[in-house]
């Protein structure tokens, strides 16, 4: 239950909101009533209902979006390291539609530390192929992935806004993919990366490093992939 009325009245109304959303009269994702709609229906200031709503974003409870109100935060996507799948492959396992928005595909030359990963000459040609990841039309992360050119040239004939890049490589262009190198670090979102998905200039995202490898370890692949970090996690199992 609430707590009494007579606690500092924007924590009654915080507390009150908690206690809808463990009950589920929001679901993950709801869009909340408006401040002027929680104001009247309270009848409380507007002042107390912002702090109360300030409150809970910062428990992570809630999340902003400017023009477009308040929502409840949906459950983190969690990712079991250890085995080497593809977006597509961990959405269809919660039975999510992954969703993919192309942002550029293109040959260009590789900066020098990729060019390395990818054990081209320095002037040699890769191709760059950048898109949105997405759930439920939500955007969840953003790939910046390096592919060999004969390989990635390949991969942009097709209609990149739909195919998952893994099972086309594997099944379509008959190239296994049998082991990557990889590493998870964070960072904050620059101008560019939270227009793409569409959070807070500076809002912490987790960076994943991959380079994949096909037979003879001959690396293919590299990319980089910027998660959200209010939408993914990684989990693994120790054991000594």
């Amino acid at each position: 239950m609430p707590p009494p009325r007579f606690t500092p009245l924007y924590r009654w109304l915080a507390e009150t909101l908690r206690e809808d959303f463990k009950r589920g009269v929001y679901k993950p994702g709801d869009l909340l009533p408006s401040e002027r709609e929680l104001t009247q229906r309270y009848g409380l200031s507007s002042i107390t209902v912002n702090r109360a709503l300030s409150e809970l974003a910062r428990e992570g409870w809630l999340y902003r979006k400017a023009g477009k109100g308040t929502f409840l935060k949906r459950d983190r996507i969690e990712e079991r390291l250890g085995r080497l799948t593809s977006f597509a492959e961990e959405m269809q396992s919660r039975q999510i539609v992954p969703q993919y928005k192309l942002l550029r595909a293109h040959a260009i030359t590789p900066p020098p530390d990729i060019a390395r990963a990818l054990q081209v000459k320095p002037s040699a040609r890769v191709f760059l192929i950048e898109r949105l990841h997405l759930a439920k039309n939500e955007p969840l992360a953003l790939a910046r992935g390096y592919w060999q050119y004969d390989i990635g040239e390949q991969l942009a004939q097709r209609d990149l806004n739909k195919i998952p890049l893994y099972e086309t490589v594997e099944h379509e262009l008959g190239i296994p993919l049998l082991e990557a190198d990889e590493s998870i670090s964070a960072t904050n979102a620059d101008a560019e990366l939270a227009r793409h998905l569409e959070i807070p200039r500076r809002a912490p995202l987790l960076v994943q490093e991959r380079l994949t490898f096909t037979i003879e370890m001959r690396p293919v692949h590299f990319t980089l992939t910027y998660f959200r970090a209010d939408r993914y996690k990684y989990k693994i199992r120790l054991s000594r």
